[in-house]
């Protein structure tokens, strides 16, 4: 009775070892895909030139924030206080106050909808992407016979030759990004987000530089 509990455990073992050699796993390096694929970089600079304006805009209404800043600065700093400044410099004051004051609202506001709208845009071009990509790997599944496919934020370890990244980008690379990029550039409207905390201005000049 021992024996034939270990032949059939043994009989077991051969067949999961049988199982596990024909198994075909692959993975894919998502984030060389993205920084390397032709298609990606093409995105990344159909973004670069869309905001390119926006950005440019914002660093110069940001310039004259800051240029207001110190013009109050150094009219303030004739005096211990306000109202021992001369009737003109108070007057001066007064009047960049409220400018500055309307312009870093309006700093902010212009901000905020830009940092929404890459940000949309950056999760659509994602999107468009990955279905092209997910669609290659489909393909190149059935061809090869892949049992299953990672990507390397799925793994912790796994050995070179499970890498299908270049056999992915020899494909991707050859695909039109016209559709994406027009899709990118022309989005379907959507409702409007609702309205985020304003970001100082100050803080908001290195982001909108980048």
């Amino acid at each position: 009775m021992k024996k034939t509990k270990l032949a059939l455990i043994g009989l077991g073992l051969a067949s999961s070892v049988a199982f596990a050699s024909d198994f075909q796993l692959g993975y894919i390096n998502v984030d060389r895909v993205f920084a390397e694929a032709k298609p990606a970089k093409a995105i990344q600079q159909a973004l670069k030139d869309k905001y390119a304006p926006q950005q440019a805009k914002l660093q110069t209404m940001n310039t004259n924030i800051v240029k207001e800043q110190n013009e109050m600065q150094a009219i303030a700093s004739k005096a211990p206080a306000f109202d021992k400044l001369s009737k003109a410099d108070q007057s001066k004051l007064k009047t960049l106050e409220t400018q500055y004051q309307k312009d870093q609202a309006n700093f902010q506001q212009q901000y905020m909808a830009f940092q929404q709208s890459l940000q949309k845009s950056q999760e659509l071009a994602l999107s468009l992407l990955m279905t092209k990509t997910n669609g290659i790997l489909k393909d190149l599944s059935d061809k090869k016979g892949y049992d299953l496919v990672l990507t390397s934020n799925q793994l912790v370890y796994a050995k070179a030759k499970y890498d299908v990244t270049d056999q992915v980008m020899d494909q991707l690379n050859t695909i039109d990004t016209t559709d994406i990029i027009k899709q990118i550039n022309n989005p379907t409207p959507v409702a409007p987000m609702g309205q985020a905390a304003a970001a100082p201005a100050a803080k908001v000049a290195a982001s909108a530089a980048k």
